[in-house]
């Protein structure tokens, strides 16, 4: 009998254990799929990474990382962004931006809605205007001839955050 209620106790903890351990990963990786800055999804050819007062964030564009540092004062060092066009990591220092072309991924996602379901009016989006970015200037500048917006070299887009 004695030996039952132990094996019955350590099947209680392994139970126990491994829901824990599924509820952790989940918390994680969806917080590894949210912008640290918008909460917003992460679409995988906008990735940011930056790191804000020494931690290692994700964001889903340059303008969230970004605005961090307007809105809270921590120090903020973009490290790595997605080329839009092919998905892949870039450097900040080589890369360049298009910001306001007529394509904004983050834009898509259910408005915000007050008491009785009625959306609620946007006076800020940190999201707005898109800003997208590309290995090289060739790339900005395709895109931008076909999408619109204005094209700059990243250092110089962040360092208007800056001021």
């Amino acid at each position: 009998m004695q030996r039952r209620s132990v094996f019955a106790a350590i099947i209680a903890i392994l139970v126990l254990a491994g829901l824990g351990y599924s509820g952790w990963h989940y918390v994680r990786q969806r917080d590894a799929q949210s912008c640290k800055a918008c909460a917003r999804p992460v679409h995988s050819h906008m990735k940011t990474v930056a790191i804000v007062d020494g931690k290692r964030m994700i964001f889903c564009c340059p303008a969230c990382a970004l605005s961090v540092r307007q809105q809270s004062g921590k120090q903020v060092q973009v490290v790595e962004l997605t080329d839009y066009l092919n998905d892949v990591p870039v450097k900040p220092e080589s890369s360049f931006v298009v910001r306001n072309s007529d394509i904004n991924p983050c834009l898509d996602h259910h408005p915000a809605v007050g008491e009785g379901g009625q959306p609620l009016e946007s006076h800020f989006d940190r999201c707005s205007p898109s800003v997208l970015s590309f290995r090289d200037r060739n790339s900005a500048a395709a895109f931008s001839s076909e999408h619109g917006g204005q094209m700059a070299k990243f250092s110089e887009f962040a360092s208007e955050f800056q001021r």
